[in-house]
């Protein structure tokens, strides 16, 4: 399905048109001419912009958790699984994610159609633009959930509840923004689930013995979440407090930084409890003071004014804040496995 260009003049209709054009002091939409989206075929784009395939940082949301979690299950593992093992589990985890991040979006842009084209950033994504109906966006939801199966089968049996879990939250918090001004709450729950199922991955009863340090550590997945989704959002404001989208940016929009900073100390906090309740060593903890020294310089030098400031930074603090998060875990599993 081809995209229609937004550079016709508009013709006066409901804000649910697509014809409506409520920011037409803004350039129309126009087909990429670079990167990956501009490799497709023209009525492919935009099923390749409701994934998002051109925008990575969603990957590293959804991915960066499954290794985190991977490396924690094998930190707590009674025996140590081999390289091996956990190498063909991130590697499986990987298009599994790319494809669940998809379906989540699709989801998500589906839903918000109406209040995308109230939103300057928003307003040009397919659905929102008319370029893909309704029903297509939902088919194409559908058949990326379908194409995660083969994957998901692979794991053990109880994986699939977990799995069956995960999407259903994040397709309840599509709805989230109209209900609370919480909604970044609700999205760190699918985002942290990712560490039961990766505890399930490796055979092991996510909510037995080592329940604990598996409670801080999805604790600490779920406030991680809020800060860097709370920042986010405070690209849109301004057209979201216009448009009636609620959100943490605008119940907090004087104080963010102040929530953010005790989300994040709360987060240190519960990731040092999780080493401890593992009996980790002091490369996992080199680990997590990597994590507060990235947190503390970003909540500190992001600028909640500027939309490309916010933009930026969640791009970048997945690699600042989540790559010392795996390392710790790593350094944690590699020291156990030269143990033995």
């Amino acid at each position: 399905m081809s995209s229609p260009s937004s550079k016709n003049p508009h013709t006066p209709g409901r804000i649910g048109d697509s014809s409506v054009n409520l920011f037409p002091h803004l350039p129309g939409y126009s087909d990429p001419t670079t990167g990956i989206l501009s490799w497709l075929p023209r009525s492919l784009i935009p099923y390749g912009q409701l994934m998002r395939i051109d925008k990575p940082a969603g990957v590293y949301a959804f991915y960066f958790p499954y290794l985190f979690g991977i490396m924690y299950a094998a930190c707590i593992a009674p025996t140590a699984p081999s390289p091996y093992t956990l190498l063909r589990l991130v590697s499986i985890l990987l298009p599994f994610n790319v494809l669940l991040r998809g379906a989540a979006c699709s989801w998500n842009d589906t839903i918000d159609k109406d209040l995308d084209r109230r939103v300057e950033r928003c307003r040009h994504r397919p659905v929102a633009r008319g370029a893909v109906s309704t029903t297509a966006a939902h088919v194409f939801t559908a058949l990326q959930l379908a194409a995660l199966y083969p994957m998901l089968a692979t794991f053990p049996t109880p994986c699939r509840a977990h799995m069956a879990i995960i999407v259903t939250l994040f397709f309840v918090y599509a709805f989230m923004k109209r209900i609370t001004s919480y909604p970044q709450v609700v999205l760190g729950f699918p985002v942290a689930w990712s560490i039961f199922f990766c505890i399930a991955a490796l055979d092991m009863d996510p909510f037995g013995p080592r329940i604990a340090s598996t409670l801080a550590l999805f604790s600490a997945s779920i406030l991680w979440t809020i800060v860097y989704d709370t920042i986010y959002a405070h690209q849109d404001v301004k057209d979201d407090e216009k448009a009636g989208v609620k959100s943490m940016a605008l119940r907090f929009k004087n104080s963010t930084k102040i929530l953010a900073g005790s989300l994040a100390v709360s987060m240190v906090v519960l990731l040092v409890l999780c080493g401890v309740w593992v009996g980790c060593g002091m490369l996992y903890y080199a680990g997590i003071t990597g994590v507060a020294a990235a947190l503390s310089y970003y909540i500190y030098d992001v600028d909640l004014g500027d939309p490309k400031s916010c933009g930026a930074w969640f791009h970048d603090q997945f690699w600042f804040v989540g790559v010392p998060l795996i390392a710790a875990f790593t350094g944690e599993y590699v020291s156990r496995v030269a143990a033995l």
